[in-house]
């Protein structure tokens, strides 16, 4: 015969273990009965415990909730039922909480501010005291032009909010954001999807650059002079054409893609020891040109500007916190104009 499994009970005097059988039935009805008790409790009890525990008086307590003192000393009648506990008792000419009382305080508190938190209308979100985390992707030639000044901005007005920043190109940029990994997109794409919305920041037209003394500038600025020069482009993916290219075989030409390289900011970089030629959009070939001394000047060939646009999922259009964020980022593309 298998001896009872022991209890966690300690022996009796006589040596044997007690025994506490609890089936599984009673453990669910437990089980439900604490869930109803939950389910059935007026959110308005909870605030209405608050104020009582905070103030120790039925008469206070009513005015900080808004309510009459006949309706708050019910209100107490029926916390006191639910705890089997008076909560406040008489204390000289005030009132003092019990024991459990007390140790209801904080909880009661953090409760309220959760409650708080999650009923929070829109209008409420305050940028100055919020410490939410925003993910963008980015290209790296809208993060060149915007970031500066956007940390600049956020810094003055919501110093508190973080910044996560991934590397996009126009093909990962819809992708992240459909795959919730980020909350917003910069891009210079075209690319559409039903469940994500965007916002045009600003038209961007292409420059050429090149260092001082380059061999292009001792001549008339034409397509045929332009070809005759090595390239440099800037790709993400590595490819050995841009729209330059593109450009350039509608006029039947083709130039040498001398070096490729991925970033922005380190293609001008590589200008001023070379005869290479980069196109690049006007507002970082400006900024290049001041702080490295390049040459900058209009193509002699037509090419379309590109529009940098924000996108955003459908779900979060109406976030507070991410309406806001959207409309700093559109003031931000305004300034950087």
């Amino acid at each position: 015969m298998v001896p009872p499994k022991r209890s966690a009970s300690p022996p009796d005097t006589h040596g044997h273990w007690g025994q506490t059988i609890v089936s599984v039935k009673t453990i669910n009805n437990i089980a439900c009965i604490r869930m109803m008790n939950i389910m059935t409790v007026d959110l308005n009890l909870v605030v209405a415990l608050g104020a009582l525990l905070d103030e120790r008086n039925v008469s206070r307590a009513a005015v900080k909730i808004g309510r009459s003192q006949p309706a708050t000393s019910s209100a107490l009648a029926r916390l006191r039922e639910i705890f089997n506990d008076p909560l406040l008792v008489r204390d000289g000419r005030g009132y003092r909480l019990t024991p459990r009382a007390e140790e209801l305080r904080p909880h009661v508190a953090r409760a309220i501010a959760a409650l708080t938190a999650t009923f929070k209308t829109p209008s409420d979100f305050d940028p100055v005291t919020s410490d939410m985390v925003v993910r963008i992707a980015a290209s790296d030639y809208l993060a060149v032009v915007l970031m500066p000044q956007l940390i600049s901005d956020l810094v003055r007005l919501a110093p508190g909010i973080d910044l996560r920043v991934v590397a996009a190109d126009r093909r990962s940029a819809i992708t992240l954001l459909r795959e919730g990994k980020v909350d917003l997109s910069l891009a210079v794409t075209e690319q559409e999807a039903p469940d994500v919305l965007s916002l045009p920041l600003f038209d961007e037209e292409f420059v050429m650059v090149t260092r001082p003394g380059h061999p292009y500038h001792s001549g008339p600025s034409t397509p045929e002079r332009f070809v005759e020069h090595p390239g440099l482009l800037v790709s993400q993916a590595g490819d050995g054409t841009g729209i330059a290219d593109e450009c350039l075989a509608q006029l039947g030409l083709k130039r040498r893609v001398a070096v490729t390289v991925a970033h922005f900011l380190l293609a001008p970089r590589l200008l001023a020891n070379s005869d290479h030629v980069l196109v690049i959009g006007r507002r970082v070939a400006e900024a290049a040109g001041k702080e490295q001394g390049l040459c900058v000047e209009a193509l002699p060939f037509t090419m379309p500007a590109f529009t940098a646009r924000m996108f955003w999922h459908t779900s979060t259009t109406n976030y507070a916190p991410l309406v806001w964020f959207r409309k700093l980022i559109a003031s931000t593309a305004v300034s950087c104009c």
